[in-house]
């Protein structure tokens, strides 16, 4: 006798309960087996026939009637579950009532009496009046924002209108204005400048019609020996990279300037390192912009203005155009250090003038 014939008659003397103890021993991870035999069927509900597409939809729509998921569940009926939402009442806004509950915690009656009293917008600006901006409801807030909002409205609610840029002497009819032309006078101020003269502690040529490059190098040599001038500003005046050398040769040895505003110019990285270099031992620049030039400075220039601030511990703001993350963050890092130590310096000399 084979052994498949063996194993059929060793199966065949076998009971129904012994032939389900042995169908639990077959592994069903067995590759080897079909997969009739790997996935046994475990169902014990009773064939329910063929398909019937009419039963089936009646028993979801049976099913979906009485579910209950969620408060706010649509049925298969499309009657929504639940409490309908209605809109607040616009006589008994939102905040008056969150003000009046705000209160009732205070035990007192007399004051609870009044407050039923009042009605919501009347409470609306007792709520601002008590600085409890946050009960205000957002229909008054907004209204009085669209209807001009007067001053003291305006500033209690932490909102700003946004207003078109002004000069004086200036009218923008709701459009924001250029701004005024230039009326310093340059001949006059150059002279005072090469002077030294006390009386100029700050000189602002932006935009500067009359402005030339012979003016510009005459600034950078008058900066040289100049220690009265703590400002100085020369936005869109055609400064280059001539005159950022002389400037840079001016920052070695001027001690007294203390803001320099060369943004919107025309100078190149060549230019931007001259007066890095430069500031690298300097120590009474608070403030550099070099923003908006004609061309991007580089990486090279990032980072030697970076390596300029590890040794250089007063220039506090930097006005730069940064193209690379890294650079960027290390200056931010060194510029926070910076105003910490002046503000250490600050307080320190405050407590001397205490005592």
């Amino acid at each position: 006798m084979s052994l498949d014939e063996e194993v059929d008659a060793a199966l065949d003397n076998l009971t129904e309960k012994e032939l389900a103890e042995l169908n639990e021993l077959v592994d069903p991870e067995n590759e080897t087996l079909p997969a009739s035999d790997r996935q046994r069927s475990t169902t014990t509900k009773a064939p329910t026939g063929a398909y019937d597409r009419s039963k089936l939809l009646e028993h979801m729509k049976s099913s979906a009637e009485t579910s209950t998921v969620g408060k706010d569940w649509v049925g298969y009926d499309g009657k929504k579950k639940g409490k309908v939402f209605k809109t607040a009442d616009q006589s008994s806004p939102v905040g008056s009532k969150n003000l009046v509950a705000a209160t009732k915690s205070t035990g007192d009656a007399e004051l609870d009496a009044l407050l039923s009293q009042v009605n919501g917008q009347e409470m609306d600006e007792l709520a601002e009046t008590l600085g409890l901006h946050g009960l205000t409801s957002q229909s008054s807030a907004q209204s009085r924002l669209s209807n001009g909002g007067g001053g003291g409205d305006t500033a209690q609610l932490g909102v700003r209108p946004v207003k078109a840029a002004t000069y004086p002497g200036s009218e923008t009819d709701g459009k924001v204005s250029s701004p005024p032309p230039q009326d310093t006078n340059l001949e006059e101020s150059l002279q005072l400048l090469s002077a030294n003269d006390p009386s100029l502690t700050k000189l602002c040529l932006n935009n500067h019609e009359l402005v030339k490059s012979n003016h510009l190098m005459d600034i950078g040599r008058a900066v040289l020996t100049n220690n009265h001038l703590t400002i100085l500003q020369l936005a869109n005046t055609g400064f280059g990279d001539s005159h950022a050398k002389a400037i840079a040769e001016a920052l070695d040895y001027n001690r007294t300037l203390r803001v320099l505003n060369l943004e919107s110019n025309k100078i190149t990285a060549h230019g931007v390192t001259k007066i890095i270099a430069a500031l690298k031992e300097n120590t009474s620049l608070e403030e550099l912009r070099l923003n908006n030039q004609v061309a991007t400075s580089g990486i090279n220039a990032e980072t030697e203005l970076a390596e300029m601030l590890v040794h250089n511990r007063t220039l506090r703001k930097v006005g730069f155009s940064f193209k690379n993350a890294g650079p960027r963050a290390k200056i931010d890092r060194l510029l926070l250090r910076n105003n910490d130590i002046a503000r250490q310096k600050r307080l320190s000399n405050d407590q001397v003038s205490y005592s």
